[in-house]
């Protein structure tokens, strides 16, 4: 089944989402949220707002999935996450 960008927001959000609420998650998780950004790049016209912060995302599931302290990479990204969430929810309306 292919995801359309909707689709991969939403699995977007809904990881961050966790994250963002139980301050824990897996390193296969923060792999996913790498390989959505990377498709979500492929579309043309996305949001630009998204676009400003679709970067920090990557780095964040980057960094989260190669962290020796993933619960602490979690907290410690708790404010941007948040600011994450609300742009993907306004990319996505």
């Amino acid at each position: 089944m292919v995801l359309n960008v909707n689709n991969q927001l939403d699995l977007l959000y809904d990881l961050l989402s966790l994250h963002a609420e139980e301050c824990c998650g897996s390193s296969s998780e923060c792999e996913q949220i790498s390989r959505l950004i990377k498709s979500i790049q492929q579309h043309p016209n996305m949001d630009n707002n998204l676009y400003d912060v679709i970067n920090g995302i990557d780095q964040y599931g980057n960094k989260g999935a190669i962290s020796n302290n993933l619960d602490d990479h979690i907290h410690q990204h708790q404010t941007d996450i948040q600011q994450w969430l609300q742009v993907i929810k306004d990319a996505n309306h």
